[in-house]
């Protein structure tokens, strides 16, 4: 039996085509948006480190390898051990294996997406893995088609090398690997690429992300509050006159007054709430919503954004909003 608690993990950050807008975030990299207040990419080795994986290679397009850096030494890493590298893009899984040897030598290794979101554990799948004699577990979401791409893969040294070949072979992995007799097997994860469309898919992550969080934030100033189901709450958050219903999280210095906070909702450090309703939501860094008047459902607010509601005559609407906004009213 292959003892898979010990598996490396490649994690490759994808270079997405533009498939429509994408809601303005505070750095460049896709994968760095934040979902429950964390970086995507911090969302999947957070799925790796609790699998107990010990070390990742996180391969990423040239020109986010500064951006993706400065994230890790931010606090993105995990317990377990991070290297990054860079890949191109245009040689697809192919490219990305292609110095994966360095990490695992001839160890099965674990290869997976970088904005995958997935609410599953791994160790499940790996001891299937290990017990079944397989070469190649493909990792495909719960409702994808039979042959879509998989988000993830357990690999033998065999199954790399026949994925690692540059043979302009249009198949997809799955085939490619059946095609040379490898014994493959499938299992379906509840997940989301969070990368893959705009908002409503952030909002999927975020959902998946906030369902797999632990509770915290006893010692939160919190006066005269009801708190109701799973709450994150930083210590330095200062809560009055609301009620918070989670599954939330409520970031660093963030001020909330006379306001309601429901589930599946991110709100960012230094966030200002003031008289708001608010849920299945996300509101980025030192944003400010005061007073809207209605509730705010399914949003995702920008960083710096400041939304409110004017009660000086006449009455009207005042916004001011960036490239690629949208607005709905009801």
């Amino acid at each position: 039996m292959v003892c898979m608690e010990i598996a490396n993990a490649l994690v490759v950050a994808p270079s997405e085509p533009d498939q429509g807008p994408w809601p303005t975030a505070p750095s460049t990299p896709r994968v760095l948006f934040p979902v429950a207040n964390r970086p995507i990419l911090a969302h999947c080795l957070d799925w790796l480190s609790a699998a107990g994986v010990p070390a990742a290679r996180v391969v990423v397009i040239p020109e986010d390898h500064r951006a993706v850096e400065d994230a890790l030494d931010a606090g993105a890493r995990t317990d377990m051990a991070v290297q990054l590298a860079t890949y191109d893009p245009a040689a697809g899984l192919a490219g990305a294996l292609a110095d994966a040897e360095v990490l695992a030598g001839d160890e099965p290794l674990i290869v997976v997406r970088g904005d995958a979101v997935i609410r599953d554990g791994l160790r499940a799948h790996l001891t299937r893995f290990g017990r079944g004699g397989l070469d190649a577990l493909l990792l495909q979401l719960s409702d994808a088609a039979p042959r879509d791409p998989a988000v993830g893969y357990v690999l033998t040294p065999e199954a790399r090398f026949v994925l690692a070949a540059r043979q302009g072979i249009a198949a997809s992995p799955r085939q490619r690997l059946e095609a040379r007799g490898a014994s493959v097997d499938v299992v379906h994860v509840r997940g989301v690429l969070a990368t893959i469309g705009g908002q409503e898919t952030l909002l999927a992550a975020n959902r998946e992300a906030l369902e797999r969080m632990t509770p915290g934030g006893a010692d939160v100033a919190a006066d005269d509050c009801i708190i109701q189901g799973p709450a994150l709450i930083d210590p330095t958050a200062t809560v009055t006159s609301t009620t918070l219903r989670g599954p939330l999280v409520l970031g660093a210095r963030a001020v909330v007054t006379e306001s309601y906070i429901g589930p599946y909702t991110a709100i960012g450090d230094d966030v200002v709430l003031e008289g708001v309703e608010i849920e299945h939501s996300i509101v980025l860094a030192d944003a400010a919503l005061r007073f809207i008047g209605r509730r705010l459902e399914s949003s995702v607010i920008g960083r710096r954004a400041r939304v409110g509601r004017s009660f000086q005559p006449p009455g009207a609407f005042r916004l001011s909003l960036g490239e690629d906004s949208e607005v709905d009213l009801a």
